[in-house]
């Protein structure tokens, strides 16, 4: 867990790896977004298991994101409702939802 001050916190789907798009479940998530901007930690994303858990499965530096696109959509039945957004960096693209 980063020391940013938190900014935004809440329940998002988060999709699979792109290359197990199709073949994986989206995954109900928890994420937090903190800015560092006062403790002089990075802004980043990180998401866990749930919201009662310490540590993150994964801490998303924003500062090292090379593209964000907001208002996509997806031709699942499920997510034609929902808001998705994602997030490009060098090692992998996700692809957060707000249902």
């Amino acid at each position: 867990m980063s020391g940013g001050e938190i900014i935004c916190q809440g329940w998002l789907r988060k999709s699979p790896p792109e290359k197990k798009l199709r073949r994986y479940a989206w995954k109900k998530r928890w994420f937090i977004l903190r800015s560092g901007r006062m403790s002089g930690d990075p802004d980043t994303l990180e998401y866990y298991k749930n919201d009662h858990s310490k540590k993150p499965i994964r801490v998303i530096d924003l500062h090292c994101c090379e593209q964000v696109d907001a208002g996509l959509t997806f031709k699942r039945k499920e997510f034609q409702d929902s808001f998705v957004f994602d997030i490009k960096t060098s090692d992998r693209t996700f692809y957060p939802l707000a249902v």
